[in-house]
């Protein structure tokens, strides 16, 4: 878990749009550099400032030291405390001066309450040989502590604090310096990061706007070369992908236009030839029969048990007129199923409701079927209403061999622009993927190709246990609403 959060987070890292990246990085690079360099100068300015300040105060106590040399010696205290406040006025960084004699005693200093504590209680380093230098924090900043000899030591000391505001002053100077050139290094960083932004993310834009073209069937569009770069180069191998797609896109299309005429001539071909078996049937075929029937019953009476012209029983004749009768049924039914005359003669209403009368009768399946239709509306053409007749026919096929249904219903409804069929049935319904239905599926694609033929849609509904429900929608030009064709028939 804790591993996807952390994919997840740089995967929202590296989702950042490449505008924000490079502006991140140049101010981040602008500000760590920034950074260091202040650091740098801070450090190397405060070490540089502290040693010239300290040896400010080592100079100024040892000027003080010379300067009550001669009135220390002599306990000449008020000229000495004279003297420790002209230094007062003359350097001002100078937070004190305590002046000792041999004794350590305190003889004179520049607190006008006394000395505090902690200062009386400073011990003075052995001066000479070398004086040192003291360090200590306080309330108003870093004090350099200084003791001097007076006369080398013989006649006293002195000490003198000196405050680091002036060096304070100086970093705090150069900080708001650094600062402000660190605001400008960033906005100028800032502006040439967009700048660059702004060269390399053009082109990527314009390649995404041609990609998500490309990806709408719009294979004519190409991308803007912008330059010779490697976004450049990856321009034009899109725009030499987009080339062979569209030459692609045109043999596809060319292939498909021959493969649906091929069909469509097929299914014509095919048409016509159930069309004139049909009428073979009926008209030749079943007028032979029922001559021969004719002829059987002229030839034929019945008297109980006899024949008129052959001594036979007349059981036989009455056997053969039902097996000719039968076979004459027959004969019409496969008329029927190869082409109902009725579609021809009365459209596609009037065979649809035949035929599923027919097939509720035979099948034992209770079938609706309702027809709509705006008044005064002309039949449709014969290439339609043969095609939506030989779809319902499948799809009832279809019901009655695998569906174990009880009720069906097939819906016809016509409008000026379109004709919508819908063939439901409340049986266990299919999945189409199964290796158990791939007859079936068969089927509807057979009626899938009938109505793409004719520019129509073709939508199967179906869940195991919950019936299916297919929709076909045919478009009808103006020209179809008003002409019927008659010259096929």
């Amino acid at each position: 878990m804790f591993r996807g959060r952390i994919s997840d987070f740089k995967w929202r890292i590296l989702s950042t749009p490449i505008f924000l990246k490079i502006l991140g990085i140049g101010f981040l690079t602008a500000v760590l550099f920034g950074a260091v360099i202040s650091l740098q100068m801070r450090s190397s300015t405060s070490k540089i400032l502290y040693q010239l300040l300290e040896q400010r105060a080592v100079s100024m106590s040892r000027s003080l030291a010379d300067t009550i040399e001669r009135p220390a010696s002599t306990s000449e205290y008020i000229s000495v405390m004279n003297h420790l406040q002209e230094a007062r006025k003359t350097y001002p960084e100078i937070r004190y001066i305590i002046v000792r004699n041999q004794n350590k005693e305190i003889i004179a200093s520049t607190f006008e309450n006394g000395v505090p504590p902690d200062l009386q209680k400073m011990a003075s380093p052995p001066c000479p040989p070398s004086c040192s230098v003291q360090i200590f924090g306080s309330s108003e900043g870093l004090i350099f502590d200084v003791f001097s000899p007076i006369s080398g030591g013989h006649v006293g000391t002195i000490e003198v604090g000196v405050l680091d505001r002036m060096v304070s002053q100086e970093l705090a100077s150069l900080r708001i310096t650094v600062i402000w050139g660190l605001l400008l290094c960033a906005l100028i960083g800032i502006g040439l990061a967009m700048q660059l932004t702004g060269i390399m993310t053009r082109p990527i834009r314009h390649l995404v706007q041609a990609a998500n073209k490309i990806r709408e069937g719009r294979f004519e569009t190409r991308a803007e070369v912008f330059s010779n770069d490697e976004i450049g180069r990856l321009a034009v191998a899109f725009n030499q992908m987009a080339e062979a797609l569209m030459k692609y896109r045109q043999e596809v299309q060319i292939k498909e236009k021959a493969r649906l005429s091929l069909i469509e001539r097929i299914v014509q071909v095919q048409e016509d030839e159930r069309k004139s078996i049909s009428r073979e049937l009926h008209d030749q075929f079943g007028q032979s029969l029922l001559a021969l029937m004719l002829q059987v019953e002229s030839g034929c009476k019945f008297s109980p048990g006899k024949c008129e012209f052959v001594d036979c029983p007349g059981s036989i004749c009455v056997e053969i007129k039902n097996t000719i009768r039968q076979i004459i049924e027959e004969v019409h039914r496969l008329a029927w199923g190869m082409r109902p005359s009725i579609l021809d003669d009365y459209g596609l209403d009037s065979a649809l409701a035949r035929h599923i009368q027919e097939l509720s009768k035979t099948a034992g399946l209770e079938i609706d079927f309702q027809y709509t239709s705006p008044d005064g509306m002309k039949r449709l053409p014969t290439r339609i209403e043969v095609t939506l007749f030989r779809i319902a026919q499948e799809a009832l096929t279809n019901v009655i061999r695998h569906s174990k249904a009880s009720r069906a219903s097939v819906i016809l409804l016509r409008q000026i622009s379109e004709i919508t069929m819908l063939v439901e049935d409340d049986g266990q319904g299919f999945d189409c993927a199964a290796k158990d239905r791939s007859d079936q599926c068969l089927g509807l694609m057979g009626m899938r190709e009938r109505a793409n033929l004719l520019g129509g849609s073709f939508v199967v509904e179906s869940t195991p246990g919950e019936g299916t429900t297919i929709r076909v929608k045919i478009p009808l030009n103006e020209e179809e609403n008003v002409h019927t064709d008659f010259d096929s028939r």
